[in-house]
């Protein structure tokens, strides 16, 4: 071969390697449970936005907050969506932020069985929780001291699963009462189930679903942390504009009815912030609350808590 032809095919060689896209960074993002706040996470994958960023996103779901905490602390998940699960973390002696807040709703409601009347009569009662330390468990604790119940000492508090799982067990017997949120609050309203409390009377800027990560990893990945809340904001975006992808969406992921994932993304859509906003009067009531749950002082205060880094370059950036 001639040495023009030579260097010619070598140079060929090159481009075709340069060319060859860069792997896409992977970034699994852990769920407690499924509901309507996920559709804009889902979305950013289907259309691409992940994709467009250079990320590989992957969403398993967990049973429980305390499993996906659990997770993050074995590194097999680098960002969580959840809430009161980040003290788990904090008491293993990590440091895990709140980075973006995802829905800031207070969507849990207290049913129990007919014959109980008034959440006095929750006393010497059984109620359903998904696991210890997860959000399920310190709301139903706060919602007894409302009702001046004592957890543990006055009503007993089992570790049942997810809601679905506690409302089945409280259709069968096993407990008496569950905090529980969207469907089954309408499934539950219809098959005569009385509700006690909606825990929106309580507080209603809650930090329900929020984004949350250890802090050396938000530090280690910032930039591919501020690529994917770009392809989330665009997942949010799309959802708010195509409320009819949004509920097929939501219909897909946690197999509901379509009227019931309609209702679903109408009642959580108001709540998701795009620009991340975390309700720091909420995390406050949550370390009050931890605070009280764990008998431990928890010298910690909200901005303990979080990261506003984030929040503060898309903000500059609008």
């Amino acid at each position: 071969m001639r040495r023009s032809g030579w260097v010619a095919a070598v140079l060929g060689i090159l481009a075709g390697q340069l060319s060859v896209p860069a792997a896409a960074e992977k970034i699994t993002v852990g769920l407690t449970s499924l509901s309507p706040a996920a559709a804009p996470l889902y979305l950013a994958r289907d259309k691409g936005f992940f994709e467009a960023e250079g990320i590989e996103v992957s969403i398993p779901i967990f049973k429980s907050g305390t499993e996906n905490a659990q997770a993050v602390l074995a590194g097999e998940v680098q960002i969580a969506k959840g809430s009161t699960e980040l003290f788990n973390i904090r008491k293993a002696g990590q440091d895990a932020r709140f980075f973006w807040g995802v829905a800031n709703i207070m969507p849990f409601k207290l049913y129990a069985k007919a014959e109980i009347k008034s959440g006095q009569e929750l006393k010497g009662r059984r109620l359903a929780v998904s696991k210890f330390g997860a959000q399920s468990d310190t709301l139903t604790r706060m919602a007894l001291k409302h009702f001046g119940v004592e957890p543990i000492r006055e009503a007993a508090i089992l570790q049942v699963g997810s809601t679905p799982a506690r409302y089945a067990a409280m259709k069968s017997g096993a407990v008496d009462a569950t905090l529980m949120w969207f469907p089954q609050t309408l499934l539950a309203d219809k098959e005569g189930y009385r509700k006690l409390l909606d825990l929106s009377v309580l507080i209603t800027d809650w930090p329900y679903m929020a984004f949350y990560a250890k802090a050396d990893y938000l530090k280690a990945n910032r930039d591919l942390t501020i690529r994917f809340l770009r392809a989330y904001r665009k997942g949010l975006a799309f959802a708010v504009a195509n409320p009819a992808e949004a509920v097929a969406a939501i219909a897909k992921a946690l197999k509901y009815d379509p009227t019931v994932a309609e209702a679903g993304w109408k009642e959580f859509a108001p709540t998701m912030p795009p620009d991340g906003r975390l309700p720091m009067k909420g995390i406050e009531f949550l370390i009050q609350e931890a605070r009280e749950t764990t008998k431990e002082p928890l010298a910690l205060t909200a901005p303990d808590l979080v990261e506003t880094s984030f929040i503060e370059h898309f903000r500059r950036s609008q």
